[in-house]
C-alpha cells in the first residue's frame, strides 16, 4: 500500500548552505488551449447601467453597486507579459511530489477532507492520505519539505513567472464564456532557481516529468479534469547534468516512486 514512509525524513538543511543555481525552464502547450487565470470566475452581469441610477444610489446611501460583464476571461499578465504565474508552476511540481513520491509528506490542507476534488483527478493520481510534518515536534522533514519549505520552515527554491516566449494567443467559448488561451505549441520560459543538492534537482525535475530522461505530459491549468483539448503541457529542460540527476534520483528511490498516465482520453 502507497503512503508516507518516514524512513526519508531527516533535520532540515540550513537554508543557506549550497551553491545558488539557476536553472532556465521551458513549458510547451501540447493541447490545443491552454488556460491560466488569477480570477478564472466570470465576472457578473451588468446589474445598472443608468448614470443617474448609480449617482442617486450613491447620494442615498454612500455606495454605489457597479458591476460590468467582462468580455472575456483573461489570461494571467504581468505588465505587458501573458505568463504563468510562479506559484501556478511551483504548486504543479511540489503537488506531483506529494502525490507520487511516497518519501513525501502532504502539507496540513493535503490531509482535509475536500468536497470539490475532481473524480478525474481521484481516477488518474488515486490519491491516500498521508501525515504532515511537524517540525516544532519532531525536528525532522521530508525530502520535499526540505527543498520547498513547510510551516516554520522557508523554502530553498524559487519558481520566477513563465512568460509566453513562442506561439499565439486566442478565444475559444466554453460553457458560454469567452476564454483567452494560449494555442497549441506555445511556449512559456522562466527560471528555477535554489541552492539544492544534486539529488534534490533531481527530485525537482522529476516533479515536473521527467522520466528516464524525457518529460512526459503532465496537466496544468484550467479546464484539466474537464476538457481533453485544455490543459496539457510539457516541461523542458536543456541541463544533461540535471537530467541525468533526476534519472539517479529515480534509480535510487525506485520503491518509493509510482507514476499515473496524466494524458487521459
Amino acid at each position: 500500500m502507497r503512503g508516507f514512509s518516514t524512513q526519508c525524513k531527516s533535520e532540515p538543511t540550513p537554508r543557506n548552505v549550497g551553491e545558488k543555481r539557476k536553472v532556465h525552464v521551458k513549458i510547451s502547450v501540447v493541447s490545443e488551449y491552454f488556460h491560466v487565470s488569477q480570477n478564472p470566475k466570470p465576472m457578473p452581469l451588468i446589474v445598472e447601467k443608468n448614470a443617474d441610477a448609480i449617482i442617486s444610489q450613491f447620494l442615498g446611501t454612500g455606495r454605489a453597486e457597479v458591476q460590468a460583464e467582462r468580455d472575456a476571461v483573461y489570461f494571467t499578465r504581468v505588465s505587458d507579459d501573458i505568463v504563468i504565474p510562479a506559484n501556478t508552476v511551483r504548486g504543479a511540481v511540489r503537488s506531483r511530489l506529494e502525490v507520487l513520491f511516497d518519501c513525501s509528506c502532504y502539507n496540513s490542507l493535503g490531509n482535509k477532507p475536500s468536497t470539490s476534488v475532481s473524480k478525474k483527478y481521484k481516477e488518474i493520481f488515486k490519491p491516500r492520505r498521508k501525515y504532515s510534518d511537524d517540525l516544532e515536534n519532531e525536528g525532522k522533514v521530508c525530502p520535499v519539505c526540505n527543498v520547498f519549505g513547510t510551516a516554520g520552515l522557508a523554502s530553498r527554491i524559487t519558481f520566477t513567472d513563465f512568460k509566453l516566449t513562442a506561439g499565439k494567443v486566442s478565444y475559444v467559448n466554453v460553457q458560454g464564456y469567452t476564454y483567452e488561451v494560449a494555442t497549441k505549441n506555445s511556449v512559456f520560459e522562466g527560471d528555477v532557481i535554489g541552492n539544492l543538492s544534486r539529488e534534490e534537482w533531481g527530485m525537482v525535475l522529476w516533479g515536473m516529468g521527467c522520466r528516464k530522461g524525457k518529460f512526459k505530459v503532465i496537466l496544468m491549468g484550467r479546464f484539466k479534469f474537464q476538457r481533453r483539448d485544455f490543459a496539457r503541457v510539457k516541461f523542458e529542460v536543456n541541463d544533461q547534468d540535471l537530467i541525468k540527476a533526476c534519472e539517479e534520483f529515480e534509480t535510487k528511490y525506485s520503491k518509493y516512486l509510482h507514476d499515473v498516465e496524466e494524458d487521459w482520453e
